[in-house]
């Protein structure tokens, strides 16, 4: 029995197709494994083994969370800089991101750049409104603002996101009193002490 020129073809094309489909998923192991021996690596304070393995990542596997690891790297070795580009990679791969406009505007806010910071807070929390801590700094730039309404506002939808979070509750209180409303900023104290 002879096979037709195009089954064998088709053949030799099949078998380069499940070597090559192997080769693929072989990689994909090999770059999770290398991502989570990075994050282990973070975790234990090794910034700069964790970093070496990212940046040596093939392009194709950079996405945004290997970005946002590199950026918090950046951030322990004191770099805002060298963070910010990463972030700014990150939003690249997915600008819906939520945690690299997180990241910035807690960047932006420890410079006191808080119109920045209060810019990346909302569209964190755009992206994700179940962010509690997002809505907790936009609070803490809109208080350094002076905007204590506003402050007021999403300290509340923080709390609302986390009641257990006791630094919701001072700030809120903090607002109130600056709100002039001393009864209602010792409700919030009263509720803080008892978290405490």
């Amino acid at each position: 029995m002879r096979l037709s020129l195009k089954k064998i073809f088709f053949n030799i094309f099949l078998m380069f197709f499940i070597a090559s489909l192997s080769a693929y998923s072989q990689d994909n192991i090999n770059t999770e494994e290398i991502k989570q021996q990075a994050i282990a690596l973070y975790a234990t304070k090794n910034y700069a083994e964790a970093q070496k393995l990212l940046e040596n990542l093939p392009k194709e596997a950079k996405t945004e969370e290997v970005f946002l690891l590199l950026a918090n790297i950046a951030q322990e070795n004191n770099d805002d800089t060298g963070a910010i580009q990463n972030l700014n990679k990150a939003l690249d791969c997915n600008y819906s991101y939520f945690k690299a406009y997180y990241n910035l505007g807690c960047i932006f806010a420890s410079k006191k750049s808080y119109l920045l910071a209060l810019n990346n807070f909302q569209t964190a929390i755009k992206y994700n409104k179940n962010c509690a801590e997002a809505y907790y700094n936009l609070a803490r730039c809109q208080l350094e603002l002076r905007d204590f309404s506003a402050a007021k506002k999403n300290l509340i939808k923080a709390i609302n996101l986390e009641p257990q979070n006791k630094d919701f509750y001072y700030n809120l209180a903090y607002c109130y009193k600056q709100l002039n409303n001393e009864k209602q900023a010792q409700k919030i104290l009263d509720v803080y002490n008892k978290l405490s």
